[in-house]
């Protein structure tokens, strides 16, 4: 459902080209849940980006559901966002004058169509919000508005979703909850999760776990441990001192 051929990224910092993503390909089936991890700078969240179509990348092809980004229109692209794909994302992306059930209901709306009342209801109360619904997102802690953003996404169950550190603003029970939501969203047939995370209990859940070093894919491992996770972690984090120490004699 998901493919990567050769995605390459470069930002421009003045004159200067600055690369972060040499030639990446991976793919993602239907029913699977994946995690993308690495040290800080590593490009997960410019993969996530330019797999998401959000970010046109500067080399290499992308493709969704069989439809190759590059042939798509922004116009098509944002379609496409609002139809086919759910996004998770550090930032929550919520509506400030609407409501969390009003933010939950919204993607309905745009795509025109009656928004599932007893769905949404029973999505934020999956998620602890069901005495929260009617608060704006002004009135919410961050914990809150991340868990709109996932009720959001978890109503509207599209065929793929990115998500960028889901668990990264809740607290233990909460990211418990929400990452059991997840991982049984993409193991139903004809979903998929692509997710960017730290932790590597996180990481765990998943089916696969893709590791990016210096904006390469290093290392994938089945259905790792937590420990697995974490010790590759080091590890790459380690080299990764290593390298910058050689590169500043």
């Amino acid at each position: 459902m998901i493919v990567a051929e050769q995605i390459s990224h470069a930002y421009q910092a003045g004159d200067r080209e600055v690369p972060i993503l040499h030639g990446i390909s991976l793919h993602v089936q239907p029913g699977e849940m994946v995690a993308v991890m690495g040290p800080s700078g590593s490009g997960k969240s410019t993969l996530l980006y330019c797999l998401a179509g959000l970010v046109r990348p500067t080399g290499g092809e992308a493709t969704l559901n069989g439809t190759r980004l590059s042939t798509q229109s922004d116009a098509q692209l944002a379609k496409m966002r609002r139809s086919e794909l759910g996004f998770v994302f550090q930032s929550y992306n919520l509506m400030p004058t609407l409501s969390g059930f009003e933010n939950v209901a919204l993607p309905f709306r745009l795509g025109k169509q009656q928004p599932p009342v007893d769905r949404i209801n029973q999505t934020l109360a999956t998620v602890g919000l069901a005495e929260r619904a009617h608060a704006l997102p002004s009135q919410m802690s961050g914990g809150e508005q991340q868990r709109v953003a996932l009720a959001r996404v978890l109503a509207m169950r599209p065929p793929i979703v990115f998500a960028d550190e889901p668990t990264g603003a809740l607290d233990t029970r909460t990211g418990v909850v929400v990452l059991n939501e997840l991982v049984t969203l993409a193991h139903t047939e004809g979903h998929c999760v692509l997710t960017v995370t730290h932790d590597p209990s996180v990481a765990a859940r998943c089916d696969r776990v893709l590791f990016l070093f210096n904006g390469r894919l290093a290392r994938e491992e089945r259905n790792p441990s937590a420990d697995q996770v974490a010790s590759i972690m080091t590890e790459l984090t380690a080299e990764l001192e290593r390298s910058r120490d050689e590169a500043g004699r």
